[in-house]
């Protein structure tokens, strides 16, 4: 395999990494927004038992620190895909 096929198989794994941890990520923020909804929806139907519904929803810095990820790995994915494009155009003049 010559260096520059190298490069862009190394890059393709970068990012297919990353594509699956940006699908967690948003799976899991999926997640936490349902239960924050579902937390919601019961707190108005039943007033007095408030306490315990807020006691099972997700703090906001969970949701907060999952946005912060999915923004971290969407910036490393277009780091790559950079990389790739520039990789793939540089290949092209050397042929």
């Amino acid at each position: 395999m010559s260096g520059q096929s190298q490069k862009i198989g190394d890059l393709l794994r970068q990012r297919l990494h990353i594509v699956q941890e940006l699908s967690a990520a948003n799976a899991e923020h999926h997640r936490l927004l349902q239960v924050s909804g579902g937390a919601d929806f019961l707190s108005l139907l039943s007033a007095t038992d408030l306490e315990e519904v807020v006691d099972q929803r997700p703090a906001t810095p969970d949701l907060e620190a999952n946005a912060t990820r999915l923004s971290e790995l969407e910036a490393e994915l277009e780091q790559v895909d950079r990389l790739l494009e520039k990789t793939k155009t540089k290949g092209k003049h050397h042929e």
